[in-house]
């Protein structure tokens, strides 16, 4: 978003753009220290962008209007929604067959 002049947001959309078993065939330990080093670079990037870069807008089909900003925004909520999820299992009481 922030060298194109006119960028464009395609939406991922896991469920209809990768294979069923894409999941099942991650490593977990792997795919988590991959996940904690991306979100390490990530952070080290968004800490480097002005206040300008932060407005930059894009045309996103799923939004009205959609700058770094929300994308960033995103990206954390969506986070912490896979968190809350986590924490939701790992505290739910285990039902008696």
């Amino acid at each position: 978003m922030l060298s194109e002049p006119a960028p464009v947001i395609r939406p991922y959309l896991p469920g209809d753009q990768d294979p069923d078993d894409f999941l099942l065939k991650m490593h977990l330990n792997e795919s988590l220290e991959r996940f904690t080093e991306d979100r390490r670079r990530l952070v080290e990037r968004l800490e480097l962008l002005s206040d300008a870069d932060w407005e930059r807008t894009a045309d996103h089909s799923e939004y009205r209007q959609y700058s770094v900003f929300i994308m960033f925004r995103h990206v954390a909520l969506h986070d912490f929604l896979h968190a809350y999820r986590i924490e939701e299992l790992v505290l739910q009481r285990m039902s008696n067959p």
